[in-house]
């Protein structure tokens, strides 16, 4: 058995309590993504998106094209999220809805930060850069004791974000409208909080 304290500052990793600051992932089991060979196609599809960042930008113009890649990590990722809440919280705490923050760096895209929540549960995770999994965990509390709030993007459009605040700071997560889903992590959450999710 698994879980945190009711602070969220602690981990019980089944034989001692960890500080959740201090807790690293170890490597999570490939997700269907991985093993399908879509995450190999996603590479490709951002390399190639690399290529058109800078015509979007001279054009101003919107391209599918370029959000297909964030479209395909934001999958990846959310199916990361399962396993790693998983590890947390053991099988009877699931993951209800998640999302990933992604944001273009120069003419690419990096994901940093990541939201899961659960029946009792909020936790927000570091992902490894540049390429990796949710490795480290900057906040975890009950649902009732973290707050969330979404904002709009730029001009309605560009950059959405959801941000979420508990004991250890507020964690900002950015997306791009039409890949970034805010309203299902909000809506789980305050079901959450009431105390009106039940499982298993």
């Amino acid at each position: 058995m698994s879980g945190f304290s009711d602070d969220g500052r602690w981990w019980w990793d089944g034989k001692t309590w960890v500080a959740t600051a201090q807790v690293v992932l170890p490597q999570l089991p490939p997700t269907e993504f991985e093993q399908g060979g879509s995450l190999q196609v996603a590479r490709e599809r951002s390399r190639d998106s690399q290529r058109l960042f800078w015509t979007f930008m001279l054009a101003l113009g919107w391209d599918v094209r370029l959000t297909r890649p964030e479209r395909d990590f934001r999958v990846w990722t959310l199916q990361q999220l399962a396993f790693a809440t998983a590890y947390l919280l053991g099988p009877d705490e699931p993951m209800l809805a998640g999302e990933v923050s992604m944001h273009h760096v120069g003419d690419s895209f990096e994901r940093d930060l990541a939201v899961a929540v659960t029946s009792a549960h909020v936790v927000v995770f570091r992902i490894d850069y540049p390429d990796g999994q949710p490795r480290w965990i900057v906040l975890a509390g009950r649902a009732a004791d973290v707050r969330m709030e979404a904002r709009t993007g730029v001009f309605g459009l560009l950059w959405p974000a959801l941000i979420v605040s508990g004991w250890s700071g507020r964690w900002p997560m950015l997306g791009l409208s039409g890949v970034f889903k805010a309203k299902p992590v909000l809506e789980a959450w305050r079901q959450a909080a009431k105390g009106l999710v039940h499982t298993g």
